[in-house]
């Protein structure tokens, strides 16, 4: 897989298909891999580009301590890959990037998918976090996946999904597979997403915007994706029946939305 160098951090990425770039920005903790059952969605019209977040997966750097760092990071690697302009695609901790990003570099960006995501500080989520740290404190990287699996998705999934979830956390254990991110690191994302703050900004946005969301979500509740498609004007707002995993939970679904609204961009 390419390596971008970028001094102080080395980004892993990944390309796929063709036509205008469309950056993925990926979630807590997890690498470029998760995009697997997305990225058909994108690739049928565009050029898919992807990539660890610094300290994630094959991707190396200091500790993160703010979103804005990770934007940063992004916009770096859209030079390197002399982007003057792409679509953003992110979800979940992606998608506070994405906003960042968005409002620091808004010449840079043609249209924003957000899904499962946030623009201000939720209290809910404050608490879930300081109870994500103590149990990684606790149980480390194995214990935090197992009960984010039971946060990400619906009870009705765990009976008719066993295998998918299973395959899912197999893939974590696999021979050649990246380690999962140290602690250090994942307790440095947390943070950064706790004081993330651009509620009050998004009515700046003014590209085509699609806000994706969870009517279940326990993670990231659904009245955050509410929030985010009323602030930025003329967004797109489709909320599915299911929660944070809503992307694996109703897949046909959630593809055909964003294929859908990238075709009609193009």
């Amino acid at each position: 897989m390419p390596v971008a160098d970028l001094g102080d951090i080395k980004l892993n990425y990944s390309e796929q298909g063709a036509g205008s770039p469309v950056v993925g920005i990926m979630g807590f903790s997890l690498d470029k891999r998760f995009w697997s059952i997305t990225a058909p969605a994108v690739t049928k019209t565009h050029r898919l580009i992807t990539f660890d977040n610094r300290g994630v997966g094959r991707s190396t750097g200091p500790v993160v301590g703010t979103i804005d760092e990770m934007a940063n990071d992004t916009i770096r690697l859209m030079d390197h890959l002399e982007l003057d302009k792409a679509i953003l695609f992110g979800i979940s901790m992606g998608g506070t990037i994405a906003q960042r990003l968005t409002l620091d570099h808004r010449d840079r960006v043609s249209a924003l998918i957000l899904a499962v995501t946030w623009a201000r500080p939720i209290e809910y989520m404050r608490r879930n976090h300081e109870l994500a740290t103590l149990i990684s404190a606790a149980a480390g990287p194995e214990g935090l996946l197992q009960a984010s699996l039971l946060r990400m998705f619906t009870p009705r999934f765990f009976e008719l999904g066993r295998e998918a979830i299973d395959q899912m956390v197999a893939s974590f254990a696999r021979p050649g597979s990246p380690e999962a991110a140290p602690i250090e690191v994942l307790q440095g994302q947390l943070a950064a997403i706790d004081k993330f703050d651009a509620l009050a900004e998004l009515p700046g946005i003014s590209c085509p915007t699609l806000v994706l969301g969870g009517k279940m979500d326990v993670m990231v509740p659904g009245l955050a994706s509410e929030e985010i498609a009323a602030a930025i004007p003329g967004a797109e707002l489709k909320m599915f029946e299911t929660g944070h995993g809503c992307m694996v939970e109703e897949m046909e679904a959630f593809n055909a939305t964003v294929s859908d609204f990238l075709t009609r961009l193009s």
